[in-house]
């Protein structure tokens, strides 16, 4: 029985050495999995600005050019939720927006 609690003790030492090498890592909120968990991403390096969004006035006029021009126009450029913007505006007419393909 003597020999069973030395193997036991034994056994014993390692699991407590795995416990200190998970807690030698790197501090919860450094590690990759973690940022990508909490928040989705990581801040830009220092020294590089980011650029503005443009706003939907913008985005609707740069489409709606593209609508009243001529040149390609994937199937898929233009979503509902544009088409409606542009329509809200006076950029486009609808009749334009069907000969384009737009539904």
């Amino acid at each position: 029985m003597a020999r069973a609690a030395s193997a036991g003790s034994v056994q014993a030492a390692p699991a407590a050495d795995a416990s200190a090498a998970v807690e030698a890592g790197p501090p919860q909120a450094q590690r990759p999995t973690e940022r990508r968990r909490a928040g989705g991403r990581t801040s830009m390096p220092s020294g590089q600005a980011q650029t503005p969004r443009p706003s939907a006035e913008a985005v609707a006029a740069f489409y709606a050019e593209l609508v009243n021009s001529d040149r390609y126009l994937p199937v898929s450029a233009i979503s509902n939720t544009l088409r409606d913007a542009m329509l809200s505006r006076g950029l486009v007419i609808p009749e334009r927006l069907r000969m384009r393909g737009v539904r």
